[in-house]
C-alpha cells in the first residue's frame, strides 16, 4: 500500500510539467524531493532497532497517501517539492522497520521473507500509476487527495494486528553493537554501497521517466502509464522469485545473472520503444530481471549486519534513493541537452559498470 502512492509520481510528472510550465530538468528536482529524505534512514534504522517501531510501520503508508495524494493542491513549485519531500520523510521512516521486521518473523528463510516484502512493495509500484491514470480521467489534480481513503482504513485494520496490545507479533529484540558490527563487515559492505549506488541509474530512472518519454513520443497518458505497470508487473513476478531462489542459489549468483541481463534488454526496450508489443514484452522481462535482485540485496544486508536489521535496511533503502535522487537529476539535466531517449540509454550502460564489485561478494546461503 505504501508504495502504490510513491509510485504515482512518475506518473503525475508530465501533468506538473504542464500544469507548473516547467522544463524536464526542474520536474526531475522535483521528483528528487521525495527521494531527499532518503538519507536519514540509516539513523530512522538505528532508532527502530533499539525501540518499538511497530506503530511506525502501520501508520506511515497513511501519512505518506496523504501527502502524495495532496500534490493537488499544492498551487507553486515550492509548495509542490515540499509536499513531496514531506512524503520522502514518511517513506524513509517505514522502510528499515517494515524490512528489518519481514526478517524477524521469517525464520531461517531470509530471502523468502525479503521476496514477500519487495513483492508487496512491486505490486504497489504497479498498481500506482494505473490508479492515477484511472483516477485523473475522472478526478482534476486538486481532487486526489481522496484517493488516501485506502491507506487510512489498511492501516486502521493492521494496527490491532501488528501494534495493539493483543498484537501477533512481538517487539523485536535489543540490537548487537553497531560499530564493531560494521568494522568487521566494511568491506562487503562497500561493496555493496557501490553495487547499489550503480543500479538506482536503471532503476531510479525507468520509474521516473519511461511515463514522461513516451508521452514526447507521442502516446497517451494511460498508455504510457501502462506501460510503466507492465514493468512493475515484471518486476513482481522478479521480487516474488528472487529472494526466494537466493536461498538455495546464493546471493550473489542471482545478483551477477541481474546485471549481466538486465541492461541489454532494457537498453533493446528504450531503442525499440516505437514498436508497443515488442516494448510491453521487453519491459516485462526487463522489470522481472532488475527487480528481483532487491529482495536479494536487502537480504544480503541484513546478513552482514544480522543483529542491526533495521540499520542494514536503512542503508540499503538510504544508498537505493540517494544514488537515485542524484541520477534522477543527472539524467533530467542529461536529457535537456541530449534527449531523454539518450540520457537513459546512457543510464542502463553505466549501470552495468556494477558487474566487476559484484564477483567480488561473499557468496552467502541461508538454508
Amino acid at each position: 500500500m505504501h508504495d502504490t502512492y510513491a509510485a504515482c509520481i512518475g506518473t503525475l510528472l508530465p501533468v506538473l510539467i504542464e500544469r507548473l510550465g516547467i522544463p524536464i530538468g526542474s520536474a526531475g528536482v522535483l521528483a528528487s524531493g521525495f527521494r531527499l529524505p532518503s538519507m536519514l534512514q540509516p539513523f530512522l534504522g538505528y532508532w527502530a532497532d533499539r525501540y518499538d517501531a511497530r506503530k511506525l510501520v502501520v501508520w506511515t503508508p497513511t501519512v505518506t497517501a496523504l501527502l502524495i495524494s495532496s500534490i493537488g493542491l499544492a498551487n507553486d513549485y515550492l509548495a509542490t517539492f515540499a509536499l513531496l519531500i514531506a512524503a520522502g520523510l514518511s517513506g524513509a521512516a517505514f522502510h528499515p522497520a517494515a524490512g528489518a521486521l519481514v526478517t524477524r518473523v521469517g525464520g531461517s528463510r531470509w530471502g523468502r521473507a525479503t521476496s514477500y516484502f519487495q513483492t508487496g512493495g512491486e505490486l504497489g509500484r504497479a498498481a500506482g500509476p494505473i490508479m492515477i491514470a484511472s483516477a485523473l480521467a475522472y478526478l482534476t489534480v486538486e481532487q486526489l487527495w481522496v484517493l488516501a481513503a485506502p491507506a487510512l482504513g489498511l492501516s486502521l485494520f493492521a494496527h490491532s494486528r501488528v501494534a495493539g496490545d493483543d498484537a501477533r507479533i512481538a517487539r523485536p529484540p535489543p540490537p548487537a553493537a553497531l560499530r564493531a558490527a560494521i568494522v568487521a563487515r566494511r568491506r562487503p559492505l562497500a561493496l555493496m554501497t557501490l553495487i547499489v549506488s550503480l543500479r538506482a541509474l536503471t532503476v531510479a530512472g525507468m520509474m521516473t521517466y519511461l511515463v514522461t518519454l513516451l508521452t514526447i513520443e507521442g502516446w497517451a497518458l494511460a498508455t504510457a502509464a501502462a506501460a510503466l505497470m507492465i514493468y512493475e508487473i515484471g518486476g513482481v513476478a522478479g521480487a516474488f522469485l528472487g529472494g526466494t531462489l537466493s536461498d538455495r542459489l546464493g546471493r550473489r549468483t542471482l545478483m551477477l545473472a541481474s546485471q549481466i541481463a538486465a541492461g541489454p534488454t532494457l537498453f533493446a526496450a528504450l531503442w525499440f520503444s516505437s514498436d508497443a508489443r515488442l516494448l510491453f514484452g521487453l519491459l516485462l522481462i526487463g522489470g522481472f530481471l532488475v527487480l528481483y535482485a532487491g529482495g536479494v540485496q536487502l537480504a544480503l544486508m541484513q546478513e552482514l549486519l544480522p543483529g542491526n536489521r533495521s540499520v542494514a535496511v536503512g542503508i540499503t533503502y538510504f544508498l537505493s534513493y540517494e544514488s537515485g535522487l542524484l541520477a534522477v537529476l543527472l539524467l533530467g539535466f542529461a536529457a535537456d541537452l541530449f534527449g531523454l531517449r539518450a540520457a537513459l540509454l546512457g543510464g542502463l550502460a553505466a549501470s552495468m559498470l556494477s558487474l566487476p564489485f559484484t564477483f567480488l561478494i561473499p557468496e552467502t546461503r541461508r538454508v
